[in-house]
């Protein structure tokens, strides 16, 4: 059940520049925000939503120096009785090189389920992440790893290797590709992938006003390795759509 904080912010990021959107601002940065709603909330290839719509949102902090944090959160759905709500809080540094085409990105989340009262360990977990960036023209290539110390619910250690493909066809349209692989201490190994696009139109100071995407997502799991609930590890077809409101600052 690990997450990656900033699902919104990266989208917005691809299509428009979202680090140089603080330049603008003020010496302390722009903070900025979002609402999403997407028809099944997938993380790695798997539901969290069991298959159901949910709303996300949030609040990113970021300075002309690279230096930002936020908190994202959205609905979650799990099983009957589990927690309802997931609250992830990140912070770190975009590094620039070779004149900003390469960024180098370390950086902190925590993730908890504040409504969560299912006995035993917690579901919370702290993630320390670390990505590689590259822009040529169109083209953007991303690499991620990330180790977790404990992962959710008594999972041990976790290991993740994700890379990603955009391709921006026009300002306005990317197409996306990306594969990855989570391998921990214990539980079920497994490798994820999606396909898709992102449109924005509208425009603010951090990118579009509102970003549609639909991805076609999918992991190696069989109908065994999901566990109790088989339908949520099928590929299948995701949409959202996310609008930016207005800076806060």
């Amino acid at each position: 059940m690990n997450r990656f904080a900033r699902p919104l912010a990266a989208a917005f990021a691809g299509l428009a520049g979202l680090a140089a959107a603080p330049a603008q601002a003020g010496d302390w940065g722009g903070i900025f925000s979002a609402v999403t709603y997407v028809s099944d909330y997938r993380y790695q290839g798997v539901s969290s939503t069991d298959l159901r719509p949910a709303l996300q949102g949030y609040v990113h902090w970021q300075r002309a120096d690279g230096m930002f944090a936020g908190v994202f959160t959205s609905q979650v759905h799990y099983y009957d009785g589990g927690p309802k709500l997931e609250v992830d809080a990140y912070a770190g540094k975009h590094f620039e090189l070779d004149g900003g085409r390469t960024e180098i990105t370390p950086e902190t989340l925590y993730s908890t389920f504040p409504d969560n009262h299912t006995p035993g360990p917690t579901f919370d977990f702290l993630e320390l992440k670390l990505e590689a960036r590259r822009r040529q023209g169109p083209l953007t290539l991303l690499g991620t790893t990330a180790f977790t110390p404990q992962a959710s619910y008594g999972g041990g250690e976790t290991w993740l290797a994700e890379g990603e493909a955009d391709f921006a066809l026009s300002p306005r349209l990317t197409l996306k590709a990306m594969a990855g692989r989570r391998w921990g201490h214990r539980g079920v190994d497994r490798t994820y992938w999606s396909v898709g696009a992102a449109l924005g139109f509208g425009k603010t100071l951090a990118g579009p006003r509102y970003l549609v995407e639909v991805k076609y997502q999918g992991t190696d799991l069989d109908r065994i390795q999901c566990g109790f609930n088989p339908r949520i590890c099928s590929p299948a077809l995701v949409g959202s759509l996310t609008m930016a409101l207005p800076p806060i600052l």
